[in-house]
């Protein structure tokens, strides 16, 4: 009897060791598949990567935060594509792309870039901002901001300080008329127009689109509008300084003002071309476009298809050359991967990545920007316009 049971036991510990055995084998093989299917057929990379990140979490010999381990890891993949228009975004990061794409921010009003002398200055202040309110105006020169000096801020970190929260307040020093003025004011949300407009002679309209966000095309389809009322003929778009935006709100734009046909298309690894094309208007105004070295992603895409179609004149310095698209990717604990999707073309089929637009009428700038009684790019491209 004990004989038998013993052999009972035997048995059945033998199929119970099997059963573990092939559990194991099959986890294993579904672990070793799914790192290949990660990896793309390297799984001793990710292995080894599994390896680092467990050697340090255990030996390293101050506190590891894990958040940033990973944070790293993945900020150090991105990093190898040596790409600077791929990276983590995270923190106030994240959250500054995220107000730049909506046009939404908390901040004071204004507009601001780096002038012809490399100085922040203010190149426009919106109606009814705390800005505006407080008394700061167009053409000051920027000093510091909550006592941090602008040229150690830079100008992203300029821009990043005079945003905050809402109901905070934030202390800006300018120069104006070679004196030295504070301000202190409250900020606000504040929806910032991407679009605005005068007349810059007669028969002459002056847009100034300063990105492309979701709302630009129905601003710029009002200004447009606004100025045909004032009897505009011929048109200046100014997108200096504009760093870009979304690629379908530069196509929506370029539907208003050009002829039907392609305005951009971008190509990718793995799901081929795109072709963006516009029904258009049937007849075009005569139009200058100027740009400079900031001028840049949607803002070359539109500056690109107005020079390949031939239905105006580019006018300034090379742009910037940025001819990539990037999509963000969020993980849903407000951070998110922005990478680098595609290459652009423009409407002739250029690759100007790198390379940027080349003006067609080459000018230096010399003038305050944006300035209608100094700036000489401006004033080139209405003495140019009136001989049309």
């Amino acid at each position: 009897m004990v004989h038998r049971f013993i052999h009972f036991l035997t048995e059945y510990w033998k199929r119970v060791t099997a059963f573990i055995l092939a559990a194991l084998f099959c986890a294993l093989l579904l672990v070793a598949g799914g790192a290949v299917w990660l990896t793309g057929g390297y799984p001793q990379d990710f292995l080894r990567f599994l390896y680092t990140y467990r050697t340090l979490k255990e030996n390293y010999f101050r506190p590891v935060d894990e958040d940033s381990l990973w944070q790293g890891a993945s900020q150090g993949m991105l990093s190898s594509l040596n790409d600077p228009y791929s990276t983590v975004l995270s923190g106030d990061a994240y959250n500054s792309f995220m107000e730049t794409t909506n046009g939404e921010y908390g901040g004071i009003g204004v507009v601001m870039g780096m002038d012809g002398e490399n100085q922040i200055r203010i190149f426009n202040v919106f109606d009814g901002s705390p800005a505006e309110k407080a008394g700061l105006q167009s053409g000051d020169i920027l000093l510091s901001v909550d006592g941090a000096g602008v040229d150690t801020l830079g100008l992203s970190g300029t821009a990043q300080a005079v945003r905050g929260e809402n109901g905070t307040d934030v202390t800006i020093e300018v120069e104006r008329d070679q004196e030295t003025k504070s301000f202190t004011m409250q900020r606000s949300s504040v929806s910032m127009p991407t679009v605005v407009s005068r007349m810059a002679d007669e028969g002459i309209g002056y847009i100034h689109i300063f990105s492309f966000s979701r709302h630009t095309p129905a601003e710029f389809k009002k200004q447009l509008a606004a100025l045909k009322d004032q009897g505009c003929e011929k048109l200046i778009i100014d997108l200096r300084m504009n760093p870009g935006g979304m690629i379908d709100s530069v196509v929506a734009v370029a539907d208003q003002i050009l002829s039907g046909g392609s305005v951009v298309s971008y190509h990718t690894k793995n799901h081929g071309s795109e072709n963006f094309t516009v029904k258009g208007v049937e007849d075009p105004m005569p139009m200058a476009v100027l740009i400079d070295k900031n001028s840049a992603s949607a803002a070359e895409i539109l500056a690109g298809a107005v020079q390949d179609k031939k239905e105006g004149i580019i006018i300034g310095e090379t742009s910037y050359g940025k001819g990539t698209v990037q999509a963000v990717y969020p993980d849903g604990n407000n951070a998110a991967l922005k990478i680098s999707i595609a290459e652009y073309r423009t409407a002739a089929g250029r690759i100007i990545d790198k390379k940027g637009i080349v003006p067609d009428v080459p000018v230096e700038q010399t003038g305050r920007p944006f300035s209608f009684t100094s700036d000489n790019v401006l004033q080139k491209a209405v003495e140019l316009l009136k001989e049309k």
